[in-house]
């Protein structure tokens, strides 16, 4: 098995793959309730911003109905206004200023998406709040007897006409609110019915306090007027009551109490005044007796109208809080879930996947032969410890086995240099020899341009051996071989190939290279002294023949060893210690 697989294939590889899909499908899940959780947050939030505008909305329109009494009750007397009358119109105009100015901050709030195409509405309205008290302040510096109740109504008219343009706001907030959180839809139908309720009161109040204040008779568009105004209320009514349905507790109470106050004695005793003030002369009711009669019926409207509001709020928050502490979680629980999956991913690497790479690398370095890998000795318990161990078992049955195969080797290749060598002189055999030759021989690539075969044979051995023994013989040819191998190149075959006779052959580019050769030993062993075993010193002599063949003419070995060897004969034929050689073709 190769040790080298690529790591795209490896199982680390592979389970990090695994483990980032996991990951992705995971996180893919808690991000997509995280992103739910978060889009209902910001619907909460953008909720509770446009009930803020629909809250200031529905008090502003409250307040401008409620600014109407004391100031009718002021232009339609007689005398200059006291200052308690004064006041309390201007109480009445903070109300309602601080409730548009709060409507202007809500509306100008940069959470709420839908704010800004609604200041349009709003300006057109604080505008003609603006106009309308103008005017009527215009009018209550002129003398009473300067005043035209028609002029009166008529500038009062324009400042109700602000009261639509408001709730045009309210309820386009208060439809937004309701997609944004449905729950809230009972508790605003409910607070936007004791609106329009609290607006035709006011408005029901204002149209009986000009004949009242002249002490005289309804005329027949003052009753229509009020008829009709009645009859709104009526309806109203009638719209209020099926609202009531799946109101908690609170607000059924709040409604008895407002059937009782308003729509049982208020709208009792707005009949007997409306009787007597059919009549002849008026009904001998002042303005400021209606208001203290009446104004108590009307706060249990607008207490009715802010407890419905209250609850929606409420809800609303509720919505928000839920939806916050969900956006929060759904963060924790993403965290909490990379973290326990980081965590379970690195605990499983480090002790199933890492050693399972681990192990696999040790087999793939063992089976390539490489036992250097160290096997880990602690860290692992259970099968993961007992598979290492059993690696390590493998890796000393591989180490011993190894070793026994160099032993082998090494015991073969000294067969193989003791079948190859002499064992004298450490030279070459002559079965060496030949099966090396034989190559060189049939190398056809380029070198030198011949091959030498050069012949030696100790002269006179015979007599060496019989003078000084068979030991000093051994020395004789032992120092020849010596002589060959410092003579020799390194690419040179140099074989002792019989008793006393050795052969050297020899890559050369002329008959003179092998001529020096030859003659470098000869030299030498002119030099040489060989003391015998006994003690004598001697010297010896040697004779060469040499046969050349032309490398890439596929020359026979056993031919060219024949011409060399007669050669050889020729040296010993004429006198011996000499050489001779065949000229090249």
């Amino acid at each position: 098995m190769p040790s080298h697989v690529p790591a795209s294939d490896s199982v680390n590889r592979r389970f990090r793959r695994i483990v980032s899909v996991i990951y992705i499908v995971v996180l893919a899940l808690v991000l997509w309730v995280f992103a739910e959780q978060w889009q209902g947050y910001r619907d909460a939030r953008e909720a509770d911003q446009q009930y803020a505008v629909m809250q200031a909305a529905l008090r502003a329109m409250a307040n401008i109905s409620a600014e109407r009494r004391p100031t009718f009750v002021v232009l339609e007397q007689p005398e200059s206004a006291t200052e308690t009358q004064i006041a309390a119109i201007n109480k009445m105009r903070q109300a309602t200023d601080a409730q548009l100015k709060a409507l202007d901050a809500a509306l100008h709030n940069n959470d709420c998406d839908t704010c800004a195409s609604l200041s349009g509405p709003f300006a057109e309205a604080a505008s003609t709040v603006a106009r309308a008290r103008q005017a009527l302040d215009e009018i209550a510096k002129r003398p009473r007897a300067d005043r035209s109740d028609e002029e009166v109504l008529r500038t009062f008219d324009d400042l109700t006409t602000a009261i639509p343009m408001l709730a045009s706001i309210g309820d386009v907030t208060a439809m937004g609110v309701i997609r944004e959180n449905a729950d809230v839809q009972t508790y605003l139908t409910a607070a936007r019915l004791a609106a329009l309720l609290r607006e035709q009161s006011g408005k029901l109040a204002s149209q009986l306090i000009a004949p009242l204040a002249g002490h005289r008779e309804l005329s027949p568009d003052e009753q229509f007027t009020i008829g009709q105004t009645l009859g709104k209320i009526d309806q109203l009514r009638f719209l209020l009551t099926p609202s009531l349905r799946g109101l908690p507790p609170p607000l059924h109470t709040d409604f008895e109490k407002l059937s009782q106050t308003f729509f049982a004695d208020a709208l009792t005793y707005i009949d007997q005044l409306r009787d007597s003030a059919s009549k002849p002369g008026g009904a001998a009711v002042t303005p400021a007796e209606l208001a203290a009669r009446y104004g108590p019926a009307v706060a249990s409207i607008d207490r009715f109208r802010d407890d419905a509001l209250g609850l929606a709020h409420s809800t609303i928050l509720s919505s928000l809080k839920r939806h916050r502490a969900l956006v929060i979680g759904s963060g924790m629980l993403a965290s909490a879930l990379t973290g326990v999956l980081l965590l379970v991913t690195w605990r499983f690497r480090e002790k199933i996947v890492r050693p399972f790479v681990e192990a696999r690398r040790l087999i793939l370095a063992m089976a390539s032969g490489d036992l250097t890998a160290t096997v880990p000795a602690a860290g692992y318990s259970g099968e993961i410890k007992d598979m290492f161990g059993a690696l390590n078992v493998l890796k000393q049955h591989s180490i011993e086995r190894l070793r026994l195969e160099q032993e082998r080797k090494r015991l073969i290749g000294e067969l193989r240099t003791m079948a190859d060598t002499d064992a004298l002189t450490g030279l070459l055999n002559r079965r060496a020899f030949e099966a090396k030759a034989t190559q060189q021989l049939s190398d056809q690539r380029t070198g030198s341009r011949y091959l030498a075969l050069v012949m030696l044979d100790i002269d006179h051995f015979k007599r060496i051996n019989d003078s000084y023994g068979h030991e000093t013989g051994d020395r004789a040819l032992v120092k020849l071989a010596a002589l060959c191998r410092d003579a020799l190149r390194a690419d040179d075959i140099v074989a002792r190939i019989g008793g006393e006779e050795f052969t050297v052959l020899l890559g050369v580019d002329s008959l003179d290279q092998a001529n020096e050769l030859a003659e470098r030993i000869r030299t030498k062993l002119h030099e040489e002294s060989i003391v015998a075993v006994g003690g004598e010193v001697f010297h010896m002599t040697a004779s060469f023949g040499i046969a050349l063949a032309r490398r890439g003419e596929n020359a026979r070995l056993d031919e060219l060893v024949r011409r060399a060897d007669a050669l050889l004969y020729q040296a010993k034929e004429n006198g011996r210690d000499r050489i001779e050689f065949e000229t090249a073709a």
